[in-house]
């Protein structure tokens, strides 16, 4: 009987340590891949490289991100648009940016490039090429193509379905010409 006992333990524990050794690749398989875990990263972008006026679109997460480089006339433009905001109240911006431009510092706007009415992306529209979109009050900034929702250059809803403003992403200042997406500011 001592010898039973003795093959039943060492067969038990043998098979222990097989389904433990067979288990590691089935439980591998569940953790991102360097794709995955790439994607997700945050994402360095160096503001110099944009002019004034200019926007570009960089991909984090997936996801397309805008950054729009605005001059004074931009800026300016945000005054008359703000009266004419559909925002709703329920969906507050971080608290670290500015409640007016919607931005860290004022020249530069970083905001989600997917419209929050059906997910298109938005096209930087000037005064004069938004107007037949928009119409006569337009001052220049994002229009949506496909369903006709427009966004000032701070991104707020002015017009159209979209129920609400561009989602402003994590984001902070690593430099003052450097920016990095997928990070907030410390808390100071």
């Amino acid at each position: 009987m001592n010898r039973r006992k003795l093959l039943n333990r060492a067969l038990t524990a043998i098979g222990g340590i097989g389904a433990y050794a067979s288990a590691i690749p089935f439980v591998k398989s569940f953790l991102p891949s360097a794709r995955a875990k790439g994607l997700g990263e945050p994402v360095l972008f160096d503001l110099e490289q944009l002019k004034a006026g200019e926007v570009k679109a960089i991909e984090y997460r997936g996801r397309v991100m805008l950054v729009l480089r605005r001059t004074a006339e931009m800026i300016a433009a945000l005054q008359a648009t703000v009266a004419r905001s559909q925002r709703p109240d329920d969906a507050p911006d971080p608290a670290y940016v500015s409640p007016q431009l919607r931005s860290i510092n004022p020249e530069f706007l970083i905001v989600e490039g997917v419209c929050t009415h059906l997910g298109c992306v938005p096209q930087q529209k000037g005064e004069a090429d938004g107007r037949s979109y928009v119409g006569s009050a337009w001052k220049g900034g994002f229009v949506c193509p496909c369903h006709g929702s427009a966004f000032d250059y701070a991104g707020r809803v002015v017009r159209g379905p979209a129920p609400s403003d561009l989602a402003i992403p994590p984001h902070r200042f690593a430099t003052p010409s450097q920016i990095v997406i997928g990070e907030a500011p410390n808390p100071t």
